[in-house]
């Protein structure tokens, strides 16, 4: 019985901890930190594998396995916890990074900490964190579902 219990208990644990998850659809596209960047196709995309900085038809992982969970939907707001590199060590815990979009449809982080796996502590920066100024980002171009949607599109 108490094998049972201890298998299930891990069990639980295990598919707690595994697996990416798919970006919500208010993510979906390219966003980047400016117009500018936007038009030279530069920015950040939102994967099921990793959140991404891309160069045009270039990407270069910035957070791997990230698992996506929608906060709040209106404003929106999404929890990303993603894998630390290996650099930090093996098990060395995950980031968790909030994104909240404003009225204007741009994304800022509002939190990020790192999660100790081994200990159980959670590291805060409160400020000077390069991955809130990393995501303070705008959409690149319309988004469906959004105030602006498809209108004005048309079709060639």
């Amino acid at each position: 019985m108490a094998r049972t219990l201890i298998a299930l208990a891990l069990l639980g644990l295990a598919a707690g901890c595994g697996g990416v998850s798919a970006p919500p659809q208010a993510l979906h596209g390219l966003w980047g930190p400016s117009v500018a960047a936007c038009e030279a196709g530069v920015g950040v995309r939102f994967t099921p594998g990793a959140v991404v900085a891309a160069y045009q038809d270039q990407a270069e992982p910035l957070f791997a396995a990230p698992r996506y969970e929608v906060l709040n939907a209106d404003p929106f707001r999404v929890r990303i916890e993603y894998r630390l590199p290996a650099k930090a060590g093996p098990g060395a815990g995950r980031g968790v990074l909030v994104l909240a979009q404003d009225e204007a449809g741009r994304l800022s982080a509002v939190t990020h900490a790192f999660l100790d796996a081994r200990t159980g502590a959670a590291r805060l920066r409160l400020e000077g964190d390069p991955a809130a100024r990393l995501m303070a980002l705008q959409p690149c171009g319309p988004r469906p579902g959004s105030a602006t949607g498809l209108r004005g599109l048309t079709a060639r």
